[in-house]
């Protein structure tokens, strides 16, 4: 991922990683779903079948992604950082304001409570 980040400035890893996600999700899916970056950067997909793990590469083609459906994670907010644990792992979340923070989790918990 340093690869990525070094080669491309933030808004063309932004737009790079838009058209990774285009290609990945159905058109309902694309209508609501949240892209977060953790604090280790790691780039990640909250949509309403789970959760993606993005591993970006210079090379748009080379991208991969680790997929955990909803059933598998929870969401637990600790003032302005936002956990969410996954089978083997745990993502962190940080930011700057704390309302932001119950923003996210508010949205977070809205989209997998509401899935049709």
């Amino acid at each position: 991922m340093n690869e990525f980040k070094q080669v491309f400035n933030k808004a063309q890893q932004f737009l790079i990683l838009q058209a990774y996600i285009d290609s990945q999700l159905s058109e309902d899916e694309l209508m609501n779903f949240t892209l977060l970056e953790t604090v280790d950067e790691i780039p990640v997909v909250f949509y309403s079948a789970g959760v993606m793990l993005i591993q970006p590469k210079i090379d748009l083609d080379q991208f991969t992604h680790v997929f955990f459906p909803i059933a598998k994670l929870e969401i637990q907010r600790k003032e302005n950082d936002l956990e969410i644990a996954l089978p083997e792992q745990t993502l962190f979340f940080h930011f700057d304001q704390l309302g932001e923070a119950e923003q996210v989790a508010n949205d977070l918990v809205y989209l997998y409570t509401n899935v049709e």
